[in-house]
């Protein structure tokens, strides 16, 4: 029997704001215990919050680039629940009125509707033994809620790596899933064709890409076969195992009515201006959907080369200096994706660590072009420069690494290594390929790799002709 699947998620984005959502204390990740609380984040008797106007603008920033529509009153409410890392009791957050509604994202082949984003607070953290850290708590947050209309997990890896490109290259949030800062919140349920919508269960916090689709396909897979035995699918919350690649249950689901949601009576209603929203849709930059057209149309990059110039801000930025160096865009992109990520993956690098010398890199380019280098001298420059910010031609120069242009000189060089293998030579003329690659690799040798390999092949087959 045919089945559907219906997804939607729960995407909590930590933002990129200096302090907390409702104090001065800082939003810093891996700092010392408890080192960033005040009386506010602590939920200390008296002490009121003040909305933080850079984490209203980042809301807003998220809005426009997932076409939102931007409600211009600010309204917050209480969330009320009872865990240990949550000191006041209850979250604050947008329940009633969310700042942004019905936007969308457009996947290759579908339409991903967005319900809502609204802003609310993060909660504590409880370590290893027990210990419960605030740095934490008070951390603003977006939560972006999307419709059920996923239908597979690749549906929802592409759509969430559309979004963190938007989130990072917006500056909206560093999305860096390992500490926490983009987490998502699995919604799925599986009917029979043609069925209402069946009962839905909740995968929370699941910590990567690679293990979103395991607990997609693992939930899928369990909803069926419950299915298949008559059996009906308990409204839930679940979190992936990541140990047995499988989903386990967690707690029966609370109702919005266990939430008791009430407006914040300590936060009064927040006037955004057109002026002020204005103001933020100016300073919008290029979204990567639209430099991905550019890469493709006009520049010919292949989808994976995009890709890797798209997974972070410095690459993208690097690729684009050089680009603005009048350097081809098809070189630029071969020498980011193939010599620096080898580079980088051989030498366990941190690319926020490397500072690169955009004119060395250029000025490197132009001399290979224009055939003064071979492509393994390219490469082995292009490495020092990256390691040691090495200037290319002191380098080239120190190491008399330029190819040969002497055209007697090679002409003799190649035709003193026939005369000494003849041989091969006419192995070559009965037919025998290797031959010829053997002569080359003479030639090459003589030459201690630097001369064209074009040039050494034409020369060769004008003599042995």
């Amino acid at each position: 029997m045919d089945y559907k699947v219906n997804i939607g998620l729960e995407v909590h984005i930590e933002l990129l704001t200096k302090n907390k959502m409702f104090c001065m204390c800082k939003s810093r990740f891996g700092d010392e215990e408890n080192k960033n609380v005040c009386p506010i984040c602590l939920a200390l008797p008296g002490a009121l919050p003040t909305p933080n106007k850079d984490a209203i603008s980042l809301a807003i920033k998220t809005g426009i680039a997932t076409n939102c529509k931007i409600d211009n009153k600010v309204l917050f409410d209480r969330k009320n629940y009872f865990y240990k890392d949550l000191p006041k009791g209850y979250q604050i957050t947008q329940f009633y009125k969310p700042i942004c509604t019905n936007g969308y994202i457009n996947l290759e082949n579908k339409k991903i509707t967005i319900k809502e984003i609204h802003m609310e607070e993060d909660a504590g953290k409880i370590g290893k033994n027990n210990t419960i850290d605030y740095n934490r708590a008070g951390v603003p947050l977006l939560e972006l809620v999307t419709m059920p209309d996923f239908e597979n997990a690749d549906e929802v890896i592409e759509f969430l790596k559309l979004l963190r490109e938007i989130l990072v290259f917006c500056n909206i949030s560093d999305c860096k899933i390992q500490e926490g800062s983009m987490r998502v919140d699995i919604n799925l349920s599986v009917r029979k064709e043609n069925m209402p919508l069946g009962n839905r269960v909740e995968i929370k916090n699941v910590g990567s890409f690679k293990s979103i689709k395991k607990a997609i396909n693992y939930e899928i897979k369990r909803h069926i076969n419950l299915l298949e035995k008559g059996n009906s699918i308990n409204i839930e919350t679940r979190k992936f195992d990541e140990n047995n690649n499988i989903t386990v249950f967690m707690r029966n689901k609370e109702t919005i009515e266990d939430y008791c949601y009430l407006k914040d009576p300590d936060i009064p209603p927040i006037n955004l201006s057109e002026k002020f929203i204005n103001s933020i849709l100016n300073t919008m930059p290029m979204l990567p959907k639209e430099k991905r057209e550019i890469y493709k149309q006009q520049y010919n990059l292949s989808q994976n080369n995009i890709d890797i110039i798209l997974s972070s801000i410095k690459i993208n930025n690097l690729f684009e200096d050089l680009i603005n160096q009048n350097n081809p865009p098809k070189e630029v992109s071969n020498l980011i994706c193939g010599e620096l990520f080898k580079i980088i993956n051989e030498h366990s690098l941190d690319i926020s660590n490397i500072n690169f010398n955009i004119k060395y890199i250029s000025t490197l380019i132009n001399i290979f072009l224009n055939n003064k280098i071979s492509r393994d001298t390219y490469k082995s420059v292009f490495f020092e420069i990256i390691i040691n910010n090495t200037n290319p031609i002191f380098f080239i120069e120190k190491n008399n690494l330029y190819l040969i242009t002497d055209t007697n000189f090679i002409e003799n060089i190649i035709i003193d290594i026939i005369n000494k293998n003849p041989n091969s030579v006419n192995d070559y003329k009965n037919g025998k390929e290797k031959a010829f690659k053997y002569l080359v690799g003479q030639c090459m040798k003589a030459f201690k790799g630097k001369c064209n390999n074009n040039i050494i092949n034409e020369i060769l087959l004008k003599y042995i002709n």
